[in-house]
């Protein structure tokens, strides 16, 4: 087999491991924080030009900062909560731009002997590619816009009556927009992903709190980028999410508030792409070298996902 003919057949796959594999460095499992208030994951999109893609992910969290205040003072407790999350996404093209994404995950909290499971948060996407790579060039990106709901399948904090050990999720109706740009060239990649959310107000009636609770907005922004060579992506990421404070306003006309939520998440990534239509990947995921958090809980994650794709 003559260069030539290997350049024609590896050139392809690289420029596809480059785009497939940019999404995975946002895996869910791997960013989200052991006590979010409102916050939304990525959505599914298919950002190579394939017709569809599924794919399925193991995670798990170890808790190792069980606190950080509103002075951004950090506590460890003796024991820590371990999350564990297996995750169904899917995504199909419409037309050429358009396209629909619906992730489904199941989630296990576990603090020393207690252990909950369930359905978390179902999410449904709808994204639109603005910006084209159909004709190559060196310094445009390909930009996708999207719009996600998230429907509250999964059990909230504020409807817990053990303190949040079995919350599954946010438990709210929320609605989120953002956009994805990333550029490849032969060995790199590079994204920048901005998402900004709104949770809804709900009734909670509990043995601990009857009211309105109301979580307000947040956001997400990270930035990555990775190196492949062969069938291989080695990459790296970091996002930083935010969430309003959330406020209780109880029956008998008093208020609390939870204070505002903020941390990042530093992630790395190995991928491997097993032909044209399987890829793998493994992440880890750390809350604790970067940023300065504000109430919230913070750990560690390791992830491994597969991933099918079918071609246009």
């Amino acid at each position: 087999m003559n260069s030539q003919t290997v350049n024609k057949w590896t050139a392809p796959l690289l420029r596809s491991l480059s785009s497939l594999l940019l999404i995975l460095a946002f895996c869910d499992f791997a960013r989200s924080a052991a006590c979010c208030g409102g916050g939304m994951s990525v959505p599914t999109m298919i950002i190579s030009d394939d017709r569809a893609q599924f794919s399925a992910s193991y995670g798990r969290m170890d808790v190792s900062v069980d606190n950080v205040d509103s002075q951004g003072i950090w506590r460890r407790w003796d024991q820590h909560q371990q999350v564990q999350t297996i995750k169904l996404e899917g995504a199909h093209i419409i037309s050429d731009r358009w396209q629909a994404g619906v992730s489904m995950p199941i989630i296990q909290r576990q603090y020393g002997s207690d252990s909950y499971s369930g359905l978390g948060d179902i999410a449904a996407s709808l994204s639109y590619e603005y910006l084209s790579d159909w004709n190559y060039n060196p310094y445009r990106p390909k930009g996708i816009g999207f719009i996600q709901a998230t429907i509250p399948t999964g059990k909230s904090r504020a409807d817990s009556e053990v303190g949040g050990l079995d919350s599954r999720g946010n438990g709210f109706w929320a609605m989120g927009v953002g956009t994805m740009l990333t550029k490849s060239w032969a060995l790199w990649d590079v994204f920048v992903m901005l998402e900004w959310h709104r949770s809804f107000e709900k009734h909670v009636s509990t043995s601990l709190v009857q009211g309105q609770v109301r979580p307000g907005r947040g956001s997400n922004l990270g930035f990555g980028f990775g190196f492949n060579w062969v069938m291989y992506r080695a990459g790296f990421s970091l996002t930083r999410t935010q969430e309003d404070p959330i406020e209780t306003q109880l029956s008998d006309g008093n208020s609390s508030w939870q204070g505002q939520e903020r941390w990042d998440t530093v992630a790395l990534s190995l991928s491997y792409l097993q032909g044209e239509q399987w890829s793998w990947t493994m992440s880890y995921s750390d809350q604790t070298v970067f940023g300065d958090p504000l109430n919230t809980s913070l750990g560690k994650s390791f992830g491994l996902q597969l991933q099918h794709r079918w071609a246009r």
